[in-house]
């Protein structure tokens, strides 16, 4: 990979506050995990309302249910199919295809601690409009959500760590900085 040049429409992101799910019908919003509600509030905020692709991505997914299941199952021997289909990793991004009607396909990364910059790269080598949103499910709950456009809104560039500069937080970027894991920098290009 020598560099690749995309537009960042949109991003929202959020630690918890602000969460807004009115557009997911009631019954919807009461199945969803603290994590599923957090990664849908970002999502809304950045859809636009066309069939698009999705990248979610996500270091453990559903861990609290995945938890639970494992739990239910060594205490009762069984367990429940309806807690099952919302435990798996792609469990948000599907409920939030099958919501809006989305036919486009999409991926589920999960890569342990590059979870983040992988499903960002993911979707950014789409070349095409994609909707990426990463969600945190341990320790804290986060998600960021970030609609890419080949032609349209703020361009930025991916580079090749190639100096094995140290990696920093997605936050530096979005304050205006640029966001650099081990294997890729993420910044703005000027003009």
């Amino acid at each position: 990979m020598n560099s690749l040049e995309f537009c960042i429409k949109k991003i929202s992101h959020s630690a918890g506050e602000n969460i807004d799910l009115s557009q997911i019908p009631m019954m919807m919003r009461r199945k969803l995990s603290p994590v599923g509600k957090i990664a849908l509030s970002t999502i809304l905020q950045c859809y636009e309302g066309d069939d698009i692709k999705l990248t979610y991505s996500s270091r453990y997914g559903e861990l609290e249910r995945v938890v639970k299941l494992i739990k239910q199952e060594h205490e009762e021997n069984e367990i429940s199919p309806a807690g099952f289909s919302f435990s798996v990793h792609n469990s948000t991004i599907g409920l939030f295809s099958l919501i809006n009607k989305i036919h486009s396909s999409y991926n589920s990364i999960a890569a342990g601690d590059d979870s983040f910059s992988l499903g960002l790269l993911d979707a950014a080598m789409n070349k095409e409009k994609t909707l990426f949103c990463y969600a945190e499910s341990v320790d804290r709950y986060e998600s960021i959500s970030i609609l890419i456009d080949p032609k349209e809104g703020e361009r930025v560039r991916i580079v090749p760590n190639i100096e094995k500069l140290e990696s920093n937080s997605f936050a530096e970027f979005l304050k205006g900085g640029r966001y650099v894991c081990p294997l890729y920098i993420l910044e703005r290009i000027n003009g």
